[in-house]
């Protein structure tokens, strides 16, 4: 029994770690893989956006596949699919390619953290429960410490097409593993899925990430488009929502102050510094000359921490109220965002480290209330459907986040290359180096491009410290305090099911 809980929990916390692991992969690779493919650098912010898309938008709809088949089968079927279009990226020669095999992984991704947590409801003995979860919430933030580090040692070795390899190998041993270890029992209730729900919410919040990722290069006949389908199809899932036995999301939950403060603590953690942390990686290559392997290594300050501070999730929880915790964290992220945000072209590791430990610190305190503060306040009955609306929140905050701040990072470099070298602007703002230096100095070049992209990474450090700040805010009025204990195990309780297949 404890052999086959070992194997339980071990599955439990692989599938954080393989999504949050795919999830900043490319960050460091991205210049790479720009000149591999021959595009610039803005081309490539749907590799990032793209999969937390995928894996935000799906994730509702997960639940229903493990409810159906089984919390294990469809642990083993999406780790299987992981692996290959982990393979598919690897093996791309296009752009339309890899960011569709992206799109599709970050799916895959989101079938396995939905049955994750429930194979721990449903085969972990209670008293263990406790230590599974951490285990699991650790995950994550080993899962984001090792994507980038990774990719820059595959990088170090070869090109940036290994890193996916080694994906999909990890994947693929996960799965026969899963296959010969883990029970798998049949779900026990017909769940089916929201096919028209899943549809309008998947392309109406593609047509509003793509919109606001090509907005920054002007006003288009595309922008209008993919703008026009969100303003159309959002409010149709809604209303088809409404009139739903169970609704994907349920709008009633936002009438609970708790519930609202720890969604909008969740979105503006996602919304500022979960997507500058992505957005930093290439900053830190094309403007100070890092490798992949340094850049990643760069990061581990904020990601290891966060990881490290997340173990003691438990017993920060103890002691503190989630008021306490999500207010804090966001504060600290804010302020390392402020921190980060004075960043200069002749700027040292040591100058960067305050603005990586404060902004970590925050991220391993706010994110492992952010789950508690899903169902504080709400009736058990419905704490499934407001945990994994939650979640969805969240990941979809990721992929707005990267797409509206890379928005604001092109729009600064923009408007500061058309006062260093007016000629190139365009391209400099791209990250287009090759076309730039075809019709000015090279040298010109690389002093336009590192002060241009240094004044776009500022500006976006500067509006995510601001959102971070909002949301420690919102967070600090909406918040009750913390409920009996009783109320809050039983509300886990219910999450934990639900997250298998409600």
């Amino acid at each position: 029994m404890k052999k086959t809980q070992g194997v339980t929990v071990a599955a439990a916390a692989l599938a954080p770690f393989v999504v949050f692991a795919s999830f900043p992969l490319p960050i460091v690779a991205l210049p790479a893989i720009g000149a591999d493919l021959g595009v610039g650098l803005s081309e490539l912010s749907l590799l990032v956006s793209g999969y937390a898309l995928g894996l935000g938008a799906l994730l509702l709809t997960g639940g229903a596949l493990a409810d159906r088949f089984g919390a294990a089968r469809v642990w083993i079927g999406a780790m299987a699919a992981f692996a290959v279009l982990s393979a598919a990226c690897a093996l791309a020669t296009t752009v339309p390619l890899l960011v569709g095999a992206r799109i599709a992984q970050g799916a895959a991704g989101a079938a396995l953290m939905a049955c994750s947590l429930g194979l721990i409801a449903r085969n972990v003995e209670p008293a263990r429960r406790g230590g599974a979860v951490a285990l699991w919430g650790a995950a994550i933030g080993a899962g984001l410490s090792c994507g980038p580090v990774g990719a820059g040692l595959a990088l170090e070795f070869g090109r940036w097409r290994p890193a996916f390899a080694v994906l999909a190998a990890v994947a693929a041993m996960a799965a026969l593993v899963g296959v010969v270890a883990l029970p798998t029992p049949r779900g026990t209730a017909g769940g089916r899925f929201d096919l028209v729900g899943t549809v309008l919410l998947s392309v109406g919040l593609g047509g509003l990430i793509l919109g606001v990722s090509w907005v920054g290069s002007g006003f288009s006949m595309r922008v209008g488009i993919a703008f026009g389908l969100a303003v159309v199809l959002l409010p149709l899932f809604v209303a088809t929502q409404r009139g739903r036995e169970v609704p994907m999301f349920d709008v009633g939950l936002l009438r609970i102050p708790s519930y609202t403060g720890g969604l909008v603590a969740g979105l503006a953690m996602a919304l500022s510094i979960l997507s500058m942390l992505v957005l930093i990686g290439p900053f830190l290559q094309v403007v100070f000359g890092l490798s992949a392997l340094q850049a990643g290594l760069w990061f581990l300050p904020a990601t290891g921490l966060s990881a490290v501070v997340a173990l003691f999730g438990a017993r920060i929880g103890a002691r503190f109220s989630l008021r306490t915790r999500l207010t804090t964290g966001l504060a600290l992220a804010a302020a390392g965002l402020a921190a980060l945000a004075f960043a200069r072209t002749d700027w040292t590791f040591a100058l960067f480290l305050p603005g990586f430990v404060l902004s970590g610190l925050g991220v391993g305190l706010a994110n492992p209330a952010l789950g508690a503060a899903a169902v504080v306040g709400v009736p058990p009955e419905r704490a499934g459907v407001a945990a994994g609306a939650a979640n969805t929140a969240r990941q979809l905050g990721n992929a707005l986040g990267i797409a509206a701040l890379g928005a604001i990072i092109h729009a600064g470099a923009l408007a500061s290359a058309r006062g260093e070298l007016p000629i190139a602007a365009d391209l400099l703002a791209a990250g287009d180096l090759r076309g730039a230096t075809a019709v000015a100095p090279a040298q010109a070049v690389q002093a336009a491009y590192a002060i241009s992209q240094t004044t776009g990474i500022r500006l976006a450090l500067e509006v995510s410290a601001v959102l971070a700040l909002l949301g420690a805010v919102v967070a600090a009025f909406l918040l009750r305090p913390r409920p009996a204990p009783e109320q809050v195990e039983m509300n886990v309780g219910h999450v934990a099911e639900a997250q298998a297949g409600r």
